[in-house]
């Protein structure tokens, strides 16, 4: 019996030899193949990448030779790259749509599928749920893969120097490298190794990165930059005395940032940082302050803040970056970014890039003449400090979570832990939002049994309390 292929928050994923396997990747291909003919523009090309992930490079070639075995012209990274550069591939080259080969943050024994539309951005559910649909529905056409190579049906395509052109187009990293820093970058093992070192090297500045080689197994990690797996990280920091430790995940589009005390810095507050820093230094680029921002349900407050200092309207959105890629790509925000570490703005590309977050950041500390640590503090004297926690805890099925997220909102509740609830928001799970700001999140997972809890308050005690009725909620002792 052949196994679902079912898109989550961002492409589709499985476990290498049992979901991710060649029949699978061709069966998916030949269903995207299908549907891009029908509703993309599909003669323009597509451009596809791959992470340092087991078989990424063979599966990248599988899908290949399936979408060449439809005559959809093919471009081929030349080497393992990060998810943003096939959008930037899209957004540069005109390529019709594109692919990256990964499964991002998951376990090494995972790998995956992430589509990109004409735009750039991920591929909204409005289309992944027709791909899933048309999965089986004709006979895969595939042609092999040296044969389309030497008929031009394939061209293996190398944009990294184009890329880092780019980058200096965006960034001023003469200023940057005026202030000396000394830079640790941990890229988890995944493509974008040595990505910052070839950006930053060449105007002087030293740069040392660890776990840059090719390791599938991610050093028996999850390749994603939360504290839990930046320890070394933060150790190398203190002990060398570097002003910035910069880490991003398996296929590059999520960063982690430790200052230079050794403090793991929140996504919510790099979130932030950089939009201080667009607003304060950069606001020719963004078409006029005023403008909107886009967030997840499941971020900070600390955002609301700054929105409101500025006169700057906020979009929430549902849990995914996808749901904000559409609105940078249209023009309709200025940055848009989720509690995962994805960030995105308006004058690069509709796409989440952990290096160009973190650079954005060293540009905001050069322009302040500032450390790290100086700019976080400077946040929380600005707008207060805000107390963020998350919970992923099993339950029993993915049927369970979704039945117990459906009664909270059928019979919501008051009042929490004797502050009132002011406000409802239903746009993905339920989060009851109180009299003093705090907030409580409940999202089931759709995809593992797993209830995901978020909640933020400005008081740390409360927030225990916050912890305490989401397990009481949940039935979890």
């Amino acid at each position: 019996m052949e196994t679902a292929i079912k898109f989550g928050t961002d492409g589709w994923r499985g476990i290498i030899a049992k979901d991710a396997t060649f029949h699978n990747y061709e069966r998916l291909t030949q269903a995207v193949s299908s549907f891009v003919k029908s509703n993309w523009p599909y003669e323009k090309g597509v451009f596809i990448g791959y992470d340092t992930r087991f078989f990424s490079e063979e599966f990248a070639k599988v899908v290949a030779s399936v979408f060449a075995g439809n005559g959809i012209k093919v471009a081929l990274s030349a080497r393992s790259v990060p998810t943003p550069f096939v959008t930037f591939a899209i957004k540069k080259y005109g390529y019709g749509f594109g692919v990256s080969i990964t499964a991002s943050h998951n376990p090494y024994n995972y790998n995956g599928f992430k589509l990109r539309t004409p735009l750039g951005g991920a591929c909204g559910k409005e289309y992944s749920d027709i791909v899933e649909s048309l999965i089986g529905r004709e006979d895969i056409k595939k042609v092999d893969f040296e044969e389309a190579l030497s008929k031009g049906l394939i061209e293996v395509k190398d944009i990294y120097r184009n890329y880092i052109e780019w980058i200096g187009s965006k960034i001023d990293l003469d200023l940057i490298a005026s202030r000396g820093y000394r830079i640790i970058v941990d890229p988890m093992y995944g493509s974008a190794n040595n990505l910052l070192r070839d950006i930053l090297s060449p105007y002087g500045l030293g740069v040392e990165t660890m776990n840059e080689k090719r390791d599938a197994f991610f050093g028996f990690k999850h390749p994603e930059p939360i504290e839990k797996n930046l320890l070394g990280l933060i150790a190398r920091v203190k002990e060398s005395g570097a002003d910035i430790g910069i880490a991003t995940d398996g296929d590059g589009d999520r960063v982690g940032l430790i200052d230079e005390r050794g403090r793991f810095i929140s996504p919510h507050k790099i979130y932030a940082l950089i939009l201080s820093h667009l607003l304060e230094n950069r606001s020719g680029d963004l078409g006029g302050v005023g403008s909107s921002i886009a967030k997840t349900v499941s971020t900070t407050s600390l955002l609301n803040r700054i929105a409101d200092r500025y006169g700057i309207t906020i979009i929430e959105t549902a849990v995914g970056f996808k749901y904000m890629a559409e609105l940078l790509a249209k023009g309709e925000i200025i940055m848009g970014g989720e509690e995962s570490g994805g960030i995105g703005v308006c004058f690069h590309i509709p796409e989440r890039d952990g290096s160009f977050s973190a650079l954005l950041v060293l540009e905001y500390m050069a322009s302040k003449k500032k450390t790290l640590a100086e700019l976080v503090d400077e946040l929380d004297e600005k707008y207060g400090t805000f107390y963020y926690r998350r919970l992923d805890l099993k339950v029993k099925s993915v049927e369970f979570a979704e039945e117990l997220v459906r009664g909270l909102i059928e019979r919501s509740p008051s009042s929490i832990k004797g502050k009132r609830v002011v406000s409802r928001n239903d746009i993905d799970g339920v989060k009851f939002i109180l009299e003093d700001g705090s907030w409580i999140l409940f999202r089931a997972s759709g995809t593992e049994p797993l209830l995901r809890i978020y909640m933020e308050s400005q008081d740390l005690s409360f927030l225990d309390e916050l912890e305490d009725y989401g397990r009481e909620k949940s039935r979890i002792t």
